[in-house]
């Protein structure tokens, strides 16, 4: 594997492009196609704290948008509409990856 496909491949870990059927929650989404770990302590109940091994750490963690919307609700709240877009990014960025369209 050269350098160029080492990082595609970093990158594609960290970023995860689903679409919405109406009928899911955001997590329900993931959880069909992703291997996913939910905390369940009271602080932060519901909070994604891995995604196919890729894990939470203070500064990076794991976020969501909705139609590049951020939600400010945990991801089983929120059922995105039939053909929406789902972007879950890792890192430090606040916002979802702008090259993502």
């Amino acid at each position: 594997m050269n350098f160029l496909e080492s990082q595609r491949e970093a990158f594609h870990a960290r970023v995860i492009i689903l679409e919405g059927d109406g009928i899911s929650s955001a997590i329900d989404l993931l959880k069909a196609e992703h291997d996913v770990s939910v905390a369940d302590d009271p602080s932060h109940r519901g909070m994604v704290i891995s995604i196919n091994g890729l894990e939470n750490s203070d500064p990076q963690f794991w976020r969501y948008a909705v139609e590049r919307n951020k939600i400010p609700k945990p991801a089983s709240e929120i059922v995105p509409g039939e053909g929406e877009q789902i972007i879950w990014w890792y890192g430090e960025t606040p916002n979802p990856p702008s090259h993502i369209q």
